[in-house]
């Protein structure tokens, strides 16, 4: 297949991306952010908690028709970058989606430029990556640790001699005097493992349990720091999964340890940084406003100093550089502003350097061959690199395609224009693309979490913001012409209340707007909801609310000039039936149950509207956990059939706009696409090219020069391909 290679420019307002080349209480909430609402904790802000540990089930599975191509943009959750100290160009970066499992190494031999996948860790995160000065690598992973000889190229698995179900390394630290002994820090899967700290002397053939006798069990090791000057010293510190942190020493190698936690918050700790003199750690969380800073210790963590300021927007710092020429000069990233910087030791501070003062940071590194030359990974947009100190960042991503997308949409009055929503575990964005996905922009709407974009019958653009509320209000946001964004609601209060995902405008009254989900938060419950505006945003009123625990997942309108009979589909996972469909006959003002003929379970499902016929729906839905099949409504919603085919599980569906036999799946299970030319009766795989593309989860059909495409959001990109007729009709699953 074809796949354009895309590279990224940062600038104030937004990034551009041009083609290179061709080829309830803390911790109890759940939230409609993929594809069970059980999958993610979220707070009353709607911060989500770092995700267990969870990987896909692969299966061999026939890709059959279809030549799909990626679009990108490029990206990816890069949690880490680190530049080899012994082979110039080389650089490693590490992939853990949200943090959790399911994520890979990508490499680069020319500094950054272009990168690589490793085939070596593929579908395994990598959470660190150290260079011995003998250029031999240890990486960090959620299956122990990995090391490498050849800079990356090649990598060998290390065992830790523990539970190998439970052996998530999440920091590795080299003995700067001797490289045979490495240090790894360890996950505590909530108390499951209690070896957390370990220790290597023979490069890491063997290991042996250094953990500190009367650390809290349930806390993951999350970084080691050693004395330059003393192996035997060494710092650990942890952090909770969704609180609490912690600072141990020791001075003879582990044998006995010291809890200098006293004078620090009580947050995650996730960063340490020590030179033999001045010990530095940061930490927090956003996930609950666990704020933490960063703090500087001269005693080995006796008496600590806060050396962040009032000028710091975020106070959850992910990782601390400092530069080895001139240790006054520090560099620490932030999960939410970027990257600070002071050049004092901490006396004062530049906020957000370089343009990156709304990234998600997640590393910050100098490169050991030049200490101008900076990277950094940030959740969703990728790789970073600064050649000038810090005072400019520009993206250097090309080639890495780990971007988790939402939601794709096209528009109705130029096909070549794309809008994508993406998703990091507590940020994410909006991008375009005037093109046909050539080249893409970060838009300027605020940097949280999106779960669905739009383009309305006039071409503007709107974008469904899913919090978190604490970095702007969640509800529906519009691109006005000038290029910025304006929140429109619907707003129930200061903290996460409305927890959207489905969008459709009117074709006939520019002023009517239908939203789906459901509540969130403790003061209105999570009952399903739809909203209607019928002036364009200014106003909502809440037309329908339903069941606790279920989400609407798709609405569409009957096209016959009235606006007057709607059909929704809901997910559900309480009292049955779980999932299924309402309908309402009087424009959106009330809604009902429309279950006739669909099974009690109908989970996950979604909705396309046939073209032959404004009474003809198409609604897939799953029917365990295994299985899915098509309904068909001839009557609008008011009673459904199923085609009686039953098959992988189905993500989403969209109707060919030209031919009302014609209809395509994006699939959770099997082939990631599939085809039907039988009116959904049967389907066959339609996905050569999707090998890599990891989850589907939205679709979209337009046509640009006559050329019609089917356009599909993975969890690593956007794709497209041609489908087998030319209409000039322009059909774009966003309208849902």
């Amino acid at each position: 297949m074809s796949i354009r290679h895309l590279s990224l420019a940062t600038g104030i307002l937004g990034v551009a991306l041009d083609a290179s080349a061709a080829p309830a209480p803390l911790a109890q909430r759940v939230m409609h952010s993929d594809v069970l609402r059980e999958n993610v904790r979220s707070d009353e802000r709607g911060v989500h908690a770092r995700r267990e540990g969870f990987a896909a089930n692969a299966a061999d599975t026939l890709f059959g028709t279809g030549a799909w191509s990626l679009l990108g943009p490029p990206g990816g959750d890069v949690a880490d970058v680190a530049a080899s100290p012994t082979q110039a160009g080389v650089v490693l970066a590490g992939i853990a989606p949200g943090g959790s499992w399911g994520g890979t190494m990508y490499r680069s031999t020319d500094s950054g430029a272009t990168w690589s996948p490793v085939s070596d860790l593929a579908g395994f995160s990598v959470h660190d990556i150290e260079f011995a000065p003998d250029g031999t690598v240890f990486a960090a992973t959620q299956d122990s640790v990995w090391t490498s000889s050849d800079d990356g190229a090649n990598w060998t698995h290390r065992t830790l001699g523990i539970d190998p179900n439970n052996d998530e390394v999440f920091d590795i630290a080299i003995d700067p005097g001797n490289p045979s002994t490495i240090w790894a820090g360890i996950t505590a899967v909530g108390g499951s493992q209690t070896v957390n700290v370990m220790r290597s002397t023979n490069g890491g053939v063997n290991w042996e349990d250094r953990t500190p006798a009367g650390h809290d069990s349930t806390m993951n090791c999350s970084g080691i720091a050693i004395d330059p000057n003393d192996p035997d010293t060494v710092i650990a510190v942890f952090r909770g999964d969704f609180g609490g942190g912690e600072v141990w020493v020791t001075t003879n190698g582990g044998d006995a340890w010291d809890n200098r936690s006293d004078g620090l918050p009580t947050t995650p700790v996730s960063s340490v940084v020590y030179d033999g003199t001045r010990l530095l750690v940061g930490g927090g969380q956003n996930f609950g406003s666990q704020d933490f800073g960063l703090f500087a210790s001269n005693d080995l963590g006796v008496l600590w100093t806060p050396l962040h300021d009032g000028s710091w927007p975020s106070l959850v710092v992910t990782s601390i550089a400092v530069d080895p020429a001139d240790t006054q000069t520090i560099f620490v990233s932030t999960d939410g502003s970027g990257i600070n910087r002071t050049i004092d030791g901490g006396t004062n501070w530049d906020i957000g350097i370089g343009g990156t003062g709304a990234l998600a940071t997640q590393s910050v590194r100098l490169d050991p061959a030049d200490a101008q030359t900076i990277y950094s990974g940030a959740n969703s947009l990728g790789v970073f690199k600064s050649i000038d100190g810090g005072d400019h960042f520009a993206n250097s991503s090309t080639g890495i395609s780990e971007t988790s997308l939402f939601s794709i949409a096209t528009s109705p009055l130029d096909p070549l224009q794309i809008a994508i929503a993406f998703q990091g575990l507590n940020s994410g964005g909006v991008m375009t693309s005037t093109d046909g996905g050539v080249t893409w922009f970060l838009e300027s709407a605020p940097p949280t979490r999106y779960s669905k974009v739009g383009y309305a019958p006039d071409g503007v653009l709107y974008a469904i913001s899913s919090g978190p509320s604490s970095v702007a209000p969640e509800g529906l946001y519009r691109r006005e012409g000038n290029g910025s964004w304006t929140g429109l609601g619907p707003d129930q209060g200061p903290n996460f209340e409305s927890d959207l995902a489905a969008l459709r405008f009117s074709n006939n009254d520019p002023n009517l707007i239908l939203l789906g989900g459901a509540d969130f938060g403790q003061i209105f419950g999570s009952d399903q909801t739809i909203w209607r505006s019928a002036n364009a945003g200014q106003s909502w009123d809440k037309v329908f609310e339903g069941t606790d625990g279920n989400f609407v997942t798709d609405i569409e309108i009957v096209e016959d000039g009235t606006d007057q009979t709607m059909v929704a589909s809901y997910d559900g996972f309480g009292d049955p039936p779980q999932g299924g469909a309402l309908r309402s006959i009087n424009g959106g003002e009330s809604w009902v149950l429309a279950q006739d003929g669909l099974t009690q379970f109908s989970r996950l499902p979604r909705l396309c509207a046939s073209p032959g016929n404004p009474q003809v729906f198409f609604m897939s839905a799953w029917l365990d956990f295994s299985h899915a099949t098509v309904y068909r409504t001839d009557d609008a919603g008011a009673s459904w059939t199923s085609t009686g085919w039953s098959g992988d599980l189905i993500a989403d569906i969209a109707c060919d706009p030209s031919n009302d036999q014609v209809l395509y799946v994006a699939q959770n299970t099997g082939a990631p696409a599939a085809q039907s030319e039988d009116a959904a009766v049967s389907f066959t795989p339609f996905a050569d090219g999707l090998e890599n593309a990891g989850f589907p989860r939205d679709m979209a059909i337009t046509n640009a020069g006559g050329v019609s495409q089917l356009l599909m959001a993975t969890s690593k990109g956007s794709y497209v391909t041609e489908i087998p007729h030319t209409d000039d009709t322009i059909f774009a699953n966003g309208f849902d």
